[in-house]
């Protein structure tokens, strides 16, 4: 029994060495994100979403993006960014970004995600993100991008909450529920996903949709004309409206980029 669990011990460890190997590879040997060159770089009087969205173009099978942006009212104007460099790094643009909106800052995740997000964490109201979500299982032909804007229904937790929130505003103002929206079809195309994930956030399990994409953009070969679908990102976008028939003081949105 004694020489079991020590054989057991091996594996586990030799099994975690081996995904700490993949992830590594993964980010084609190297150790962050942060050094990848970008070569241009511009934007002018324009929005960190759009800085982000212009740092992703530059590689969008390496460069990988969480964005968690500032929760704001319709319509209500943005905080400008204007910013150039050339022969800069990652890490450069983030900084150059970050010091034009100090609202943000950054981290790295796993050393491949750049996860972006308000320094006073006032993205998220309700706090949606960091809702734990105890199983998350996905098999089924279906786009990554799809899976993150289709988490508030595809996240047991999540959809249960956000559900019982809009139930009671409406029975609150003695509303009548409408309709629960049609299934959604997946394309005939689209990658096999094979997902299962236990005891994430809301966060977490975006992180690791975006984490797995970049996976099965390597691991999927070219179509006819020799292209891939490229990995996505992912941005959370809180529009404070107390009057939301959300019930959340609010409508979230999850959009792929």
């Amino acid at each position: 029994m004694i020489i079991y669990g020590i054989f057991r011990t091996f594996m586990m460890v030799t099994m975690n060495v081996a995904l700490l190997t993949l992830l590594v590879q993964t980010n084609t040997g190297k150790l962050s994100i942060l050094s990848e060159t970008v070569s241009s770089f511009h934007i002018e009087n324009g929005t960190m979403e759009e800085g982000l969205r212009a740092l992703r173009q530059n590689n969008k099978t390496r460069i990988l993006i969480g964005f968690e942006k500032v929760a704001h009212h319709q319509n209500e104007k943005e905080k400008a960014v204007s910013l150039s460099l050339s022969g800069a790094s990652v890490e450069d643009v983030l900084k150059g970004l970050c010091q034009q909106d100090p609202r943000y800052t950054y981290e790295v995740v796993r050393g491949l995600l750049i996860h972006v997000y308000p320094k006073n964490g006032l993205s998220d109201p309700p706090g949606l993100l960091s809702l734990r979500v105890s199983s998350f299982s996905i098999a089924d032909k279906m786009l990554p991008a799809d899976i993150i804007q289709r988490i508030g229904e595809l996240a047991p937790e999540l959809s249960s909450q956000m559900r019982n929130k809009r139930a009671a505003y409406y029975a609150e103002h003695a509303l009548s529920l409408p309709g629960s929206p049609g299934a959604i079809m997946s394309g005939n195309m689209d990658p096999q996903v094979h997902l299962d994930l236990h005891d994430m956030t809301v966060r977490e399990i975006l992180n690791a949709v975006v984490l797995y994409s970049q996976q099965l953009n390597g691991q999927t070969p070219a179509d006819f004309t020799g292209n891939k679908i490229p990995p996505t990102s992912w941005i959370y976008d809180f529009i404070i409206d107390p009057a939301a028939p959300s019930g959340l003081g609010g409508t979230p949105h999850w959009e792929a980029f």
